[in-house]
Protein backbone atom coordinates (compact mmCIF):
# COMPACT_ATOMS: atom_id res chain seq x y z
CA UNK A 1 0.00 0.00 0.00
CA UNK A 2 3.03 2.41 0.77
CA UNK A 3 4.65 1.79 -2.29
CA UNK A 4 1.01 2.29 -3.96
CA UNK A 5 1.03 6.20 -2.50
CA UNK A 6 4.38 6.07 -3.38
CA UNK A 7 4.07 5.51 -6.65
CA UNK A 8 1.21 7.84 -7.09
CA UNK A 9 2.90 10.80 -5.89
CA UNK A 10 5.96 10.57 -7.44
CA UNK A 11 3.72 10.35 -10.86
CA UNK A 12 1.67 13.35 -9.74
CA UNK A 13 5.25 15.31 -9.12
CA UNK A 14 6.24 14.48 -12.28
CA UNK A 15 3.07 15.32 -14.25
CA UNK A 16 3.46 18.89 -12.19
CA UNK A 17 7.28 19.50 -12.97
CA UNK A 18 5.98 18.30 -16.70
CA UNK A 19 2.94 20.73 -16.55
CA UNK A 20 4.96 23.81 -15.38
CA UNK A 21 7.95 22.87 -17.95
CA UNK A 22 5.40 22.84 -20.69
CA UNK A 23 4.11 26.51 -19.34
CA UNK A 24 7.34 27.74 -18.75
CA UNK A 25 8.73 26.95 -22.80
CA UNK A 26 4.91 28.77 -24.04
CA UNK A 27 5.63 31.68 -22.14
CA UNK A 28 9.49 32.13 -23.05
CA UNK A 29 7.81 31.39 -26.77
CA UNK A 30 5.53 33.98 -26.64
CA UNK A 31 6.95 36.24 -24.47
CA UNK A 32 3.50 36.76 -22.40
CA UNK A 33 3.01 36.95 -18.84
CA UNK A 34 4.96 36.63 -16.77
CA UNK A 35 8.08 36.46 -18.66
CA UNK A 36 9.25 40.29 -18.80
CA UNK A 37 8.28 40.42 -15.00
CA UNK A 38 11.02 36.99 -14.43
CA UNK A 39 13.36 38.20 -16.66
CA UNK A 40 13.76 42.00 -14.62
CA UNK A 41 13.69 40.07 -11.23
CA UNK A 42 16.68 37.76 -12.44
CA UNK A 43 18.39 40.99 -13.81
CA UNK A 44 17.86 42.38 -10.22
CA UNK A 45 18.84 39.42 -8.82
CA UNK A 46 22.13 39.51 -10.67
CA UNK A 47 23.09 43.01 -9.87
CA UNK A 48 22.75 42.59 -6.44
CA UNK A 49 25.21 39.82 -6.19
CA UNK A 50 27.94 41.18 -8.31
CA UNK A 51 27.17 44.59 -7.65
CA UNK A 52 25.87 45.57 -4.07
CA UNK A 53 27.39 48.67 -3.89
CA UNK A 54 25.51 50.11 -7.04
CA UNK A 55 22.06 49.55 -4.75
CA UNK A 56 22.71 50.33 -1.52
CA UNK A 57 21.28 53.92 -1.81
CA UNK A 58 17.68 52.08 -3.12
CA UNK A 59 18.08 49.27 -0.45
CA UNK A 60 16.52 51.55 2.85
CA UNK A 61 12.93 52.44 2.22
CA UNK A 62 11.83 55.14 4.49
CA UNK A 63 8.47 56.49 5.08
CA UNK A 64 6.67 58.14 1.92
CA UNK A 65 5.83 57.55 -1.54
CA UNK A 66 9.28 56.67 -3.84
CA UNK A 67 11.82 57.36 -1.03
CA UNK A 68 15.26 55.42 -0.32
CA UNK A 69 17.71 56.97 2.39
CA UNK A 70 21.05 57.46 1.07
CA UNK A 71 23.96 55.94 3.46
CA UNK A 72 25.82 58.94 2.61
CA UNK A 73 25.68 62.58 1.49
CA UNK A 74 28.42 64.64 0.66
CA UNK A 75 28.24 68.24 2.74
CA UNK A 76 27.50 71.64 1.35
CA UNK A 77 24.76 73.24 -1.08
CA UNK A 78 22.24 70.47 -2.29
CA UNK A 79 21.66 72.05 -5.69
CA UNK A 80 25.60 71.19 -6.39
CA UNK A 81 24.70 67.50 -5.75
CA UNK A 82 21.82 67.65 -7.93
CA UNK A 83 23.65 68.56 -11.11
CA UNK A 84 26.88 67.69 -12.06
CA UNK A 85 28.35 69.26 -15.33
CA UNK A 86 30.62 66.90 -16.95
CA UNK A 87 33.09 68.94 -19.08
CA UNK A 88 32.44 71.88 -16.44
CA UNK A 89 30.11 73.62 -19.10
CA UNK A 90 26.70 75.38 -18.03
CA UNK A 91 23.76 74.42 -18.76
CA UNK A 92 23.24 75.77 -22.66
CA UNK A 93 18.97 75.63 -21.94
CA UNK A 94 17.10 76.12 -18.80
CA UNK A 95 15.95 72.72 -17.62
CA UNK A 96 12.74 71.66 -15.69
CA UNK A 97 13.15 69.56 -12.49
CA UNK A 98 10.02 67.96 -11.22
CA UNK A 99 9.33 67.57 -7.35
CA UNK A 100 6.18 67.08 -5.09
CA UNK A 101 5.70 66.11 -1.51
CA UNK A 102 8.86 67.09 0.34
CA UNK A 103 11.12 67.63 -2.20
CA UNK A 104 13.42 71.09 -2.71
CA UNK A 105 11.80 71.79 0.22
CA UNK A 106 15.23 74.81 0.89
CA UNK A 107 13.89 76.55 -1.98
CA UNK A 108 9.94 76.62 -0.99
CA UNK A 109 10.09 76.92 2.54
CA UNK A 110 6.98 77.15 4.87
CA UNK A 111 5.43 74.91 1.98
CA UNK A 112 5.41 71.05 1.43
CA UNK A 113 7.82 71.48 -0.63
CA UNK A 114 8.43 72.47 -4.74
CA UNK A 115 6.57 71.12 -7.04
CA UNK A 116 8.60 71.64 -10.01
CA UNK A 117 12.82 74.34 -9.59
CA UNK A 118 13.67 75.37 -12.92
CA UNK A 119 17.85 75.59 -12.87
CA UNK A 120 20.11 77.56 -15.28
CA UNK A 121 23.44 78.04 -16.05
CA UNK A 122 25.40 76.83 -13.85
CA UNK A 123 22.76 75.90 -11.31
CA UNK A 124 21.23 78.74 -10.47
CA UNK A 125 17.31 78.46 -9.20
CA UNK A 126 15.17 80.43 -12.08
CA UNK A 127 12.18 79.63 -10.53
CA UNK A 128 10.91 77.45 -7.69
CA UNK A 129 6.81 76.41 -7.65
CA UNK A 130 5.51 75.79 -4.36
CA UNK A 131 3.71 72.82 -4.00
CA UNK A 132 -0.10 73.69 -2.23
CA UNK A 133 -1.48 69.70 -1.98
CA UNK A 134 -4.38 71.47 -0.07
CA UNK A 135 -5.20 73.79 -2.68
CA UNK A 136 -5.05 70.86 -5.38
CA UNK A 137 -7.37 69.21 -3.68
CA UNK A 138 -10.16 71.51 -3.52
CA UNK A 139 -9.75 72.05 -7.28
CA UNK A 140 -10.11 68.19 -7.93
CA UNK A 141 -12.87 68.14 -5.36
CA UNK A 142 -14.78 71.17 -6.94
CA UNK A 143 -15.05 69.44 -10.21
CA UNK A 144 -15.33 65.97 -9.05
CA UNK A 145 -17.17 64.96 -5.98
CA UNK A 146 -16.01 61.56 -6.50
CA UNK A 147 -12.36 62.61 -5.75
CA UNK A 148 -13.00 63.45 -1.87
CA UNK A 149 -10.79 60.04 -1.54
CA UNK A 150 -7.77 61.49 -3.14
CA UNK A 151 -5.02 63.38 -0.75
CA UNK A 152 -2.58 65.13 -2.78
CA UNK A 153 -0.61 64.78 0.90
CA UNK A 154 -0.35 61.12 0.37
CA UNK A 155 -1.42 59.65 -2.52
CA UNK A 156 -0.73 62.04 -5.32
CA UNK A 157 2.35 62.95 -6.72
CA UNK A 158 2.86 64.88 -10.34
CA UNK A 159 3.80 62.58 -13.07
CA UNK A 160 4.82 64.75 -15.86
CA UNK A 161 5.12 68.39 -16.47
CA UNK A 162 5.22 71.12 -19.32
CA UNK A 163 5.34 74.59 -19.13
CA UNK A 164 3.39 77.69 -20.85
CA UNK A 165 4.72 80.61 -22.08
CA UNK A 166 4.17 82.44 -19.12
CA UNK A 167 5.30 80.28 -16.80
CA UNK A 168 2.45 78.39 -15.77
CA UNK A 169 2.73 74.70 -15.64
CA UNK A 170 0.51 72.15 -17.29
CA UNK A 171 0.99 69.05 -14.68
CA UNK A 172 -0.68 65.60 -14.64
CA UNK A 173 -0.93 63.80 -11.47
CA UNK A 174 -0.98 59.98 -10.87
CA UNK A 175 -1.77 58.44 -8.02
CA UNK A 176 0.79 55.56 -5.50
CA UNK A 177 -0.08 52.03 -5.51
CA UNK A 178 -2.71 52.59 -2.42
CA UNK A 179 -5.19 53.69 -5.16
CA UNK A 180 -6.07 51.06 -8.44
CA UNK A 181 -4.30 51.21 -11.89
CA UNK A 182 -6.95 53.21 -13.60
CA UNK A 183 -7.35 56.15 -10.79
CA UNK A 184 -4.97 58.24 -12.42
CA UNK A 185 -5.73 61.41 -10.78
CA UNK A 186 -5.86 64.11 -13.24
CA UNK A 187 -4.10 66.96 -14.97
CA UNK A 188 -4.33 70.53 -13.98
CA UNK A 189 -2.84 74.16 -14.92
CA UNK A 190 -0.83 75.61 -12.01
CA UNK A 191 0.22 79.62 -11.73
CA UNK A 192 3.96 80.54 -10.70
CA UNK A 193 2.50 80.56 -7.33
CA UNK A 194 1.85 77.01 -8.09
CA UNK A 195 -2.39 77.43 -7.18
CA UNK A 196 -4.24 75.81 -10.05
CA UNK A 197 -6.08 77.74 -12.30
CA UNK A 198 -8.17 74.91 -13.29
CA UNK A 199 -8.18 70.97 -12.69
CA UNK A 200 -9.74 67.70 -14.63
CA UNK A 201 -9.81 64.44 -13.29
CA UNK A 202 -9.77 62.42 -16.58
CA UNK A 203 -7.92 59.69 -16.94
CA UNK A 204 -4.67 61.91 -17.83
CA UNK A 205 -1.64 60.21 -17.41
CA UNK A 206 2.26 60.36 -18.78
CA UNK A 207 3.87 63.49 -20.21
CA UNK A 208 1.91 66.31 -22.00
CA UNK A 209 2.66 68.30 -24.62
CA UNK A 210 2.34 72.32 -25.30
CA UNK A 211 2.33 73.20 -28.77
CA UNK A 212 3.44 76.69 -30.44
CA UNK A 213 -0.55 77.50 -30.20
CA UNK A 214 -0.79 77.00 -26.39
CA UNK A 215 -2.93 73.90 -26.74
CA UNK A 216 -1.66 70.66 -25.16
CA UNK A 217 -1.83 67.41 -26.32
CA UNK A 218 -2.36 64.98 -22.97
CA UNK A 219 -2.48 60.86 -23.15
CA UNK A 220 -5.76 59.60 -21.50
CA UNK A 221 -7.68 56.94 -21.48
CA UNK A 222 -11.44 55.55 -22.11
CA UNK A 223 -12.38 52.68 -19.27
CA UNK A 224 -13.78 50.32 -21.05
CA UNK A 225 -16.73 47.96 -19.48
CA UNK A 226 -16.08 44.39 -19.91
CA UNK A 227 -14.36 41.91 -22.44
CA UNK A 228 -13.79 44.14 -25.84
CA UNK A 229 -13.37 41.74 -29.09
CA UNK A 230 -10.71 42.16 -31.66
CA UNK A 231 -11.61 40.93 -34.94
CA UNK A 232 -8.37 40.95 -37.14
CA UNK A 233 -8.72 42.05 -40.86
CA UNK A 234 -7.13 38.63 -41.65
CA UNK A 235 -10.08 36.08 -42.30
CA UNK A 236 -7.54 33.30 -41.41
CA UNK A 237 -6.80 34.76 -38.16
CA UNK A 238 -9.30 34.08 -35.69
CA UNK A 239 -10.89 36.66 -33.33
CA UNK A 240 -10.26 37.10 -29.62
CA UNK A 241 -11.49 39.20 -26.90
CA UNK A 242 -9.52 41.60 -24.44
CA UNK A 243 -11.10 39.43 -21.01
CA UNK A 244 -11.14 42.69 -18.86
CA UNK A 245 -13.43 43.96 -16.34
CA UNK A 246 -12.13 47.33 -16.84
CA UNK A 247 -10.08 47.83 -20.03
CA UNK A 248 -7.89 51.14 -20.10
CA UNK A 249 -8.57 52.27 -23.68
CA UNK A 250 -5.94 54.88 -24.62
CA UNK A 251 -6.32 58.33 -26.27
CA UNK A 252 -4.74 61.71 -27.05
CA UNK A 253 -6.81 64.47 -26.10
CA UNK A 254 -6.14 68.02 -27.22
CA UNK A 255 -6.72 70.47 -24.21
CA UNK A 256 -7.23 74.12 -24.87
CA UNK A 257 -4.98 76.46 -21.90
CA UNK A 258 -8.50 77.11 -20.34
CA UNK A 259 -8.88 73.30 -19.60
CA UNK A 260 -11.45 72.72 -22.18
CA UNK A 261 -11.14 69.24 -24.40
CA UNK A 262 -11.09 70.66 -28.05
CA UNK A 263 -10.77 66.89 -29.52
CA UNK A 264 -10.25 63.13 -28.59
CA UNK A 265 -8.48 61.23 -30.78
CA UNK A 266 -8.75 57.32 -29.74
CA UNK A 267 -5.31 55.56 -30.23
CA UNK A 268 -6.79 52.02 -29.45
CA UNK A 269 -9.49 52.79 -32.08
CA UNK A 270 -7.22 53.17 -34.63
CA UNK A 271 -4.49 49.88 -33.67
CA UNK A 272 -8.51 48.15 -33.77
CA UNK A 273 -9.31 49.26 -37.49
CA UNK A 274 -5.82 48.37 -38.45
CA UNK A 275 -4.25 45.10 -39.72
CA UNK A 276 -2.01 45.30 -36.42
CA UNK A 277 -4.99 44.31 -34.04
CA UNK A 278 -3.43 40.84 -33.82
CA UNK A 279 -0.75 42.05 -31.60
CA UNK A 280 -2.65 42.90 -28.65
CA UNK A 281 -3.79 39.58 -28.59
CA UNK A 282 -0.89 38.03 -26.45
CA UNK A 283 -0.20 41.37 -24.11
CA UNK A 284 -2.40 43.12 -21.22
CA UNK A 285 -5.76 42.88 -21.59
CA UNK A 286 -6.63 45.37 -19.17
CA UNK A 287 -3.55 47.69 -20.62
CA UNK A 288 -3.35 46.57 -24.31
CA UNK A 289 -1.61 49.21 -25.87
CA UNK A 290 -0.14 50.73 -22.96
CA UNK A 291 0.31 54.72 -24.93
CA UNK A 292 3.14 56.38 -22.96
CA UNK A 293 4.14 59.37 -25.31
CA UNK A 294 2.49 61.61 -28.16
CA UNK A 295 4.37 64.01 -30.20
CA UNK A 296 3.88 65.72 -33.36
CA UNK A 297 6.23 65.57 -36.62
CA UNK A 298 7.58 68.83 -37.61
CA UNK A 299 8.01 70.74 -40.46
CA UNK A 300 11.33 68.16 -42.01
CA UNK A 301 9.11 65.02 -41.97
CA UNK A 302 10.46 62.92 -44.54
CA UNK A 303 9.36 62.01 -47.97
CA UNK A 304 7.65 59.13 -47.15
CA UNK A 305 3.74 59.69 -47.82
CA UNK A 306 2.64 58.67 -44.14
CA UNK A 307 5.72 61.04 -43.07
CA UNK A 308 3.48 64.46 -43.10
CA UNK A 309 3.72 67.41 -40.79
CA UNK A 310 1.76 67.78 -38.19
CA UNK A 311 0.59 63.87 -37.67
CA UNK A 312 1.22 62.08 -34.54
CA UNK A 313 3.83 59.82 -33.59
CA UNK A 314 2.57 57.56 -30.47
CA UNK A 315 4.89 55.37 -28.23
CA UNK A 316 2.97 51.97 -27.59
CA UNK A 317 5.12 50.46 -24.90
CA UNK A 318 3.05 46.79 -25.01
CA UNK A 319 3.26 46.88 -28.12
CA UNK A 320 6.91 46.90 -28.38
CA UNK A 321 5.94 49.54 -31.61
CA UNK A 322 5.66 53.30 -32.59
CA UNK A 323 2.83 54.55 -34.59
CA UNK A 324 1.94 57.27 -36.59
CA UNK A 325 -1.61 58.75 -37.07
CA UNK A 326 -3.58 60.97 -39.29
CA UNK A 327 -3.85 63.96 -37.56
CA UNK A 328 -7.43 64.67 -39.57
CA UNK A 329 -8.40 61.40 -40.46
CA UNK A 330 -7.12 59.37 -36.86
CA UNK A 331 -6.28 56.60 -38.69
CA UNK A 332 -3.28 54.44 -38.27
CA UNK A 333 -0.82 55.45 -41.31
CA UNK A 334 2.49 53.39 -40.13
CA UNK A 335 3.51 51.38 -36.99
CA UNK A 336 7.08 50.75 -36.17
CA UNK A 337 8.77 47.71 -34.35
CA UNK A 338 12.20 46.98 -34.21
CA UNK A 339 15.04 45.31 -31.79
CA UNK A 340 13.36 48.18 -29.23
CA UNK A 341 11.04 46.64 -26.43
CA UNK A 342 9.19 48.65 -23.97
CA UNK A 343 10.07 51.63 -24.99
CA UNK A 344 9.06 55.36 -23.77
CA UNK A 345 9.37 59.10 -24.89
CA UNK A 346 9.32 58.42 -29.26
CA UNK A 347 10.07 61.68 -30.51
CA UNK A 348 10.52 63.22 -34.13
CA UNK A 349 14.30 64.42 -34.55
CA UNK A 350 14.12 65.38 -38.40
CA UNK A 351 13.01 63.63 -41.34
CA UNK A 352 12.45 60.19 -41.03
CA UNK A 353 14.49 59.88 -38.10
CA UNK A 354 13.03 59.67 -34.48
CA UNK A 355 15.07 59.13 -31.08
CA UNK A 356 13.38 57.45 -27.92
CA UNK A 357 14.43 55.74 -24.72
CA UNK A 358 14.95 52.16 -25.51
CA UNK A 359 14.01 50.22 -22.09
CA UNK A 360 14.64 46.99 -22.69
CA UNK A 361 16.10 46.47 -26.18
CA UNK A 362 19.78 46.51 -24.82
CA UNK A 363 22.59 43.90 -25.38
CA UNK A 364 22.19 41.77 -22.40
CA UNK A 365 24.47 39.47 -20.64
CA UNK A 366 25.19 37.72 -17.00
CA UNK A 367 21.66 39.24 -16.29
CA UNK A 368 22.76 42.40 -16.63
CA UNK A 369 21.92 45.31 -19.15
CA UNK A 370 21.30 48.78 -19.94
CA UNK A 371 18.82 50.65 -21.34
CA UNK A 372 20.03 52.75 -24.62
CA UNK A 373 18.86 56.50 -26.52
CA UNK A 374 18.18 54.80 -29.95
CA UNK A 375 17.50 56.49 -33.01
CA UNK A 376 15.38 54.81 -35.68
CA UNK A 377 14.84 55.79 -39.42
CA UNK A 378 12.18 54.69 -40.64
CA UNK A 379 13.12 55.07 -44.45
CA UNK A 380 15.51 52.48 -44.07
CA UNK A 381 14.93 50.53 -40.68
CA UNK A 382 18.68 51.83 -39.91
CA UNK A 383 18.95 51.75 -35.55
CA UNK A 384 21.62 53.81 -34.03
CA UNK A 385 22.71 53.78 -30.57
CA UNK A 386 23.54 57.54 -29.25
CA UNK A 387 23.75 56.57 -25.41
CA UNK A 388 25.87 54.57 -23.69
CA UNK A 389 28.48 53.76 -26.28
CA UNK A 390 31.80 52.86 -25.80
CA UNK A 391 33.04 56.35 -24.33
CA UNK A 392 30.87 56.10 -21.76
CA UNK A 393 32.43 55.32 -18.15
CA UNK A 394 31.52 51.72 -17.61
CA UNK A 395 29.78 52.58 -13.85
CA UNK A 396 27.37 55.12 -15.92
CA UNK A 397 27.08 52.32 -18.64
CA UNK A 398 25.61 49.88 -16.43
CA UNK A 399 23.83 52.82 -14.26
CA UNK A 400 21.83 53.40 -17.47
CA UNK A 401 18.71 51.40 -16.97
CA UNK A 402 14.79 51.66 -16.40
CA UNK A 403 12.74 48.32 -17.11
CA UNK A 404 9.31 50.44 -17.07
CA UNK A 405 9.74 53.83 -16.76
CA UNK A 406 11.53 57.13 -18.23
CA UNK A 407 11.40 59.87 -20.39
CA UNK A 408 13.55 61.75 -23.14
CA UNK A 409 13.34 65.67 -23.65
CA UNK A 410 14.92 66.94 -26.61
CA UNK A 411 16.50 70.35 -26.84
CA UNK A 412 15.35 73.52 -28.94
CA UNK A 413 18.04 72.85 -31.15
CA UNK A 414 17.37 69.45 -31.80
CA UNK A 415 21.29 69.05 -31.00
CA UNK A 416 20.61 67.27 -27.18
CA UNK A 417 18.29 65.71 -25.11
CA UNK A 418 18.07 64.56 -21.37
CA UNK A 419 17.37 60.90 -21.00
CA UNK A 420 15.62 60.07 -17.66
CA UNK A 421 16.29 56.95 -15.63
CA UNK A 422 13.00 56.86 -13.54
CA UNK A 423 13.74 54.11 -10.96
CA UNK A 424 17.61 55.10 -9.99
CA UNK A 425 16.57 58.57 -9.64
CA UNK A 426 18.88 59.97 -12.21
CA UNK A 427 18.82 61.54 -15.71
CA UNK A 428 21.61 62.26 -18.36
CA UNK A 429 22.19 64.72 -21.02
CA UNK A 430 23.78 64.12 -24.06
CA UNK A 431 25.26 65.43 -27.08
CA UNK A 432 22.89 63.46 -30.03
CA UNK A 433 26.26 64.11 -32.66
CA UNK A 434 28.42 61.64 -30.82
CA UNK A 435 26.50 60.45 -27.57
CA UNK A 436 28.82 62.42 -25.21
CA UNK A 437 27.49 62.89 -21.69
CA UNK A 438 26.85 66.42 -20.50
CA UNK A 439 25.02 66.86 -17.66
CA UNK A 440 24.16 64.73 -14.62
CA UNK A 441 21.17 65.00 -12.90
CA UNK A 442 20.50 63.42 -9.32
CA UNK A 443 16.63 63.25 -7.55
CA UNK A 444 18.33 64.15 -4.21
CA UNK A 445 16.89 65.72 -1.19
CA UNK A 446 17.54 66.99 2.74
CA UNK A 447 15.26 66.21 5.54
CA UNK A 448 14.19 69.54 7.23
CA UNK A 449 17.25 71.56 5.69
CA UNK A 450 19.46 69.69 7.00
CA UNK A 451 22.49 67.91 5.14
CA UNK A 452 22.91 65.23 7.69
CA UNK A 453 20.89 62.73 5.92
CA UNK A 454 19.16 62.60 2.88
CA UNK A 455 16.92 60.60 0.22
CA UNK A 456 16.81 59.62 -3.64
CA UNK A 457 12.88 59.69 -5.10
CA UNK A 458 12.16 58.05 -8.41
CA UNK A 459 11.98 60.90 -11.23
CA UNK A 460 9.37 61.10 -13.61
CA UNK A 461 11.92 63.41 -16.02
CA UNK A 462 13.78 65.96 -16.33
CA UNK A 463 12.73 68.36 -19.12
CA UNK A 464 14.56 71.54 -20.99
CA UNK A 465 12.07 74.52 -19.65
CA UNK A 466 10.47 77.20 -22.09
CA UNK A 467 10.26 76.47 -25.70
CA UNK A 468 12.58 73.15 -25.38
CA UNK A 469 9.47 71.98 -23.82
CA UNK A 470 7.21 72.21 -26.20
CA UNK A 471 6.60 70.90 -29.77
CA UNK A 472 7.41 73.06 -32.31
CA UNK A 473 4.84 72.83 -34.83
CA UNK A 474 1.19 74.04 -34.81
CA UNK A 475 -1.61 71.41 -35.33
CA UNK A 476 -4.74 72.47 -36.19
CA UNK A 477 -7.93 71.33 -35.12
Amino acid sequence: MAGKKAAALALFAASFVLAAFAGGVWVAHHRTFPFREMHSAKRTLFTLLEEPDRMIPFLREIPGPDRWELTAFPRGRVDAHRIRFIDGAPLADPVLFPGGRGKFAEHCPGHAGCIAVEYAGRGEVRHAWPYRPEELARAARSGDPGATRLSFADDVYAFALSQYPNGDLLVVFDATASLTAVDNVGVARLDRAGRPVWYRRDHSHHRPHLMTGGDALVPGMRIGAGPVTVAPRRRQELSFSLKCRRPQLDTVRVIDGAGKILEEISVFDAILASPYARLMKHRDHCDPLHLNSVHVLGEDAGEDEALVPGDLVVSLRNLDAFAVLGRRTHRLKRLVRGSFAWQHAVLHLEGSRFLMLDNQGGVWGNGRGSSRLLMVDVANGEETTIFPNDATPGDLRSFFYTWIRGDVSLSPDRRRAIATISGSGGAFEVRLSDGALLTLFHDVHVHDGSHRNAWRGQLPGVSYSGPGGRIGVAVGR
